[in-house]
Parts: structure tokens; C-alpha cells; sequence
């Protein structure tokens, strides 16, 4: 059905356009629309700092049907560093499209089992709250381990952090 791979740098572009337009159906009455907006206007530069991710070994991961990505996740160590060998999945995002169709499965899975490989035993996901993603992180098996606040944007955010313990 889908082919889950790495991504590779031409597949930059299919991978920016698919965050935008699932911030766009995700997010809009979650965030201001001026924010969505401006993010799909940035969509050249965003990009080339995909690209250059890609390229500088960041892990990302593509589900790509017909060779064109219907969906992305990018995953490392916990930014905030907060609890030392904690790793994270910065983003998961599919195109509305193909949602509940197995393509945020098998790349969460994916994402997890490539972590487990690097010695992460702990792997956190932060879900912006009235995100309907929250669901699909809990019958994966995430826990909300706290709730959070953040302005940095400019404007109030809150959400979930889920953790994946990866046992054995």
C-alpha cells in the first residue's frame, strides 16, 4: 500500500507541501489564521530547510503511494532535553486524504522502531490540544504524561505530551 523510507532531498518539497496543508485542515480555529497562512506562504524557504535537514542526515521518514508522499515524520533526541535519553517525534502529519488509512501507523511505527535501534527507550509526542491526533497517539500506545503552555509563538498554545516506552 504505502512505502515507508527515508526521505531523500527531492522529497522536500512533497513533504513541505503536506505540512502545510495539514496544518491548514488540522489547525485552523486551533491557532490563528494569520499564523496558518503565513506558514504556507513561507513555503519556498520552508523547503530548503527541509531539504537541508534532509541532507545534514536529520531523520525523516516519508509514506509515499506512487511515489508521491502522502506523509511525513521527523524524529531525534528530545529538544527541550528535559529528561536526559528521551527522544522525540518532532512531527507526524498525512494528508487528510489518506488519514485512517494506515499511513500515520505504519510511520509512527516506523519512526519508534528507528529509535529503538539507537538505544531510546522513552520517546515523547507533543499534541496540540483539540488536535484530533491525540486519539491516534493513544491507541498507539502513547500516555499523556503532563499538559503544557507555550507562547513563544506569539499567541497561547496548549497540549498534551504523550510517552511511548519501548520495552523489549
Amino acid at each position: 500500500m504505502y512505502e515507508i523510507r527515508k526521505a531523500r532531498p527531492q522529497d522536500a518539497l512533497g513533504i513541505t507541501i503536506v505540512n502545510s496543508f495539514a496544518w491548514r485542515v488540522t489547525y485552523t480555529g486551533l491557532v490563528p489564521d494569520s499564523y496558518i497562512d503565513q506558514r504556507t506562504e513561507e513555503l519556498l524557504p520552508r523547503m530548503e530547510k527541509t531539504r537541508q535537514g534532509i541532507e545534514q542526515g536529520g531523520h525523516y521518514l516519508v509514506a509515499t503511494e506512487e511515489n508521491t508522499v502522502v506523509g511525513f515524520c521527523i524524529f531525534g533526541p528530545e529538544r527541550d532535553a528535559e529528561t536526559p535519553g528521551r527522544s522525540e517525534i518532532y512531527a507526524l502529519y498525512v494528508l487528510p486524504g489518506y488519514q485512517k488509512r494506515g499511513a500515520g501507523s505504519a510511520l509512527l511505527s516506523a519512526a519508534l522502531g528507528a529509535l529503538k535501534e539507537e538505544g531510546a527507550s522513552r520517546v515523547i509526542v507533543n499534541c496540540l490540544q483539540g488536535n484530533p491526533a491525540l486519539r491516534f497517539y493513544q491507541r498507539m500506545g502513547g500516555k499523556t504524561i503532563e499538559q503544557w503552555s507555550d507562547d513563544s509563538s506569539g499567541f497561547m498554545l496548549s497540549g498534551d505530551t504523550l510517552l511511548f516506552e519501548l520495552t523489549e
